[in-house]
């Protein structure tokens, strides 16, 4: 203590030097424990949440099938030994495909990898790159990647039709008077979902919650949105239109800010009867480790829309955009420290057991295969010299091991046998004791009634 350019010593009586030591480790006592319980919380919501999903999965991913074995006339085979094997997914577990700038000679490891893991493959429909001049469209790419998709045995989504919030969507020859940008708006919307009859799923508006960035919004054109849809569902009756949001998950306000505009964007156009066949979410997390419980949370309250919702756009971005060799520190309120190769592939198993665990969902898409080619640094599955990473391993468990059925067994004395299995196709080997074989193959639906009848010698 100082007083007039003097300093005096002041001497605490012991027992109240005491008291205050006291306080002050009780003090960071109580801020340590604060810490560790809210840890512990954080943890204890997440692994619930996690324990829900995976209660779930078996909950809604699986059915029940009966497999009876008969001969030419109908009879029951007893003792026939079934030899059963899941062949394809239900579940659409999806990526980018592009492969307009991919070296040709690395194709054929692409489409192995590709087709390893994803049964869903999303082609790109830039209006930007298909009109780069008015009226004179060039679909080449865009034939190619569908033909691809359609030769590797995958179902399709189309995407984007309309993206005005970004200037790689939409052609720099836009109109600005309203009308006149309307009708050019319709006689894209109809193009696009005429294309190729292989798509069944096609973005109709990809991220609009920008109104002051959209091309299109920004012309006053604010009921674009709805009557896009309506052109779409007029001039394709059969195919599923759908819309597409980021700024969703995430425990940060400046990852999850769209999370209630768009809720109460999809509310309006589903009161008033606009055809969203689905809603789509994006995951691109920035660097984000998102919670379990929130991506859970934030999927049953977008579920209850009542709409089939499918996560567009998947990635964790592993390393820094500046500096590509140095990794991306791990942010929000779960998880710390730095990305790495075997964090992605634990953040990849979190979420797609979380997305996969809610009914929901049908639809994974993870953005980019490959690091090579990847828009955000480290998001790939596969690295720069064409080896899968610890993410891509982790998939490859999940999604045709963990997540896929296989089973053997014998018939009973009426030739019945009960199969519980995930959903998707099926083929089935029966062999009798003489050994005489026969296949055959099934679809194991949700809600069945799920009867599958082997007719040996056919």
């Amino acid at each position: 203590m100082q007083q007039g350019g003097h300093t005096i010593s002041v001497q605490l009586p012991r027992l109240l030097r005491c008291g205050l030591f006291a306080l002050v480790v009780l003090s960071m006592s109580c801020k340590t424990l604060t810490t560790a319980a809210s840890e512990t919380d954080i943890n204890a919501r997440n692994q619930t949440a996690l324990a829900t999903a995976r209660e779930n999965i078996n909950k809604y991913r699986k059915g029940d099938a009966r497999i009876k074995v008969v001969d030419r006339a109908g009879r029951p085979v007893a003792n026939a030994q079934l030899e059963i094997k899941q062949v394809a997914h239900a579940f659409k577990f999806g990526c980018y495909l592009k492969i307009d700038d991919l070296d040709p000679a690395k194709l054929p490891a692409y489409e192995r990898h590709f087709k390893g893991l994803f049964n869903y493959a999303v082609v790109g429909n830039y209006w930007s790159n298909i009109e780069k001049k008015r009226g004179a469209e060039n679909w080449a790419w865009y034939d190619r990647e569908t033909q691809l998709s359609k030769d590797l045995g995958l179902r399709t989504q189309a995407a984007p039709v309309l993206w005005g919030t970004n200037k790689y969507g939409s052609p720099a020859w836009l109109p600005n008077g309203k009308e006149e940008l309307l009708y050019v708006i319709q006689q894209r919307v109809k193009n696009a979902v005429t294309r190729s009859a292989a798509v069944s799923d096609i973005e109709i508006v990809n991220e609009p919650l920008a109104p002051t960035t959209d091309a299109f919004a920004g012309s006053g054109t604010d009921n674009y949105i709805a009557s896009a849809f309506r052109w779409a569902k007029e001039s394709a009756h059969d195919k599923r239109f759908l819309i597409n949001e980021y700024g969703v998950f995430g425990s940060r306000h400046e990852h999850n800010y769209n999370a209630d505009k768009y809720y109460q964007l999809l509310d309006g156009l589903i009161k008033n009867d606009v055809p969203v066949d689905v809603i789509g979410i994006q995951a691109h997390a920035n660097g984000e480790w998102y919670e379990p419980s929130n991506v859970a949370a934030e999927l049953e309250r977008y579920s209850s829309l009542g709409k089939p919702l499918q996560i567009t756009e998947f990635s964790v971005q592993t390393n820094n955009y500046d500096d590509p060799k140095a990794p991306q520190p791990i942010s929000g309120s779960y998880r710390s420290g730095e990305w790495d190769a075997e964090k992605q592939a634990e953040f990849y198993r979190e979420f797609y057991t979380v997305a996969f665990g809610s009914p929901a969902v049908e639809a994974i898409t993870t953005w980019g295969l490959d690091d090579e080619r990847a828009w955000l640094p480290g998001i790939g599955l596969i690295d720069r010299n064409g080896e899968p990473k610890s993410a891509y391993r982790e998939l490859d468990r999940l999604i045709n091991h963990e997540w896929k059925t296989t089973a053997t067994g014998g018939t009973d004395a009426s030739g019945t046998y009960r199969l519980t299995g995930f959903l998707g196709e099926y083929e089935v080997t029966a062999t009798t004791k003489s050994g005489k074989r026969t296949s055959a193959r099934f679809t194991l639906a949700k809600g069945g009634p799920n009867e599958w009848t082997v007719i040996l010698g056919n």
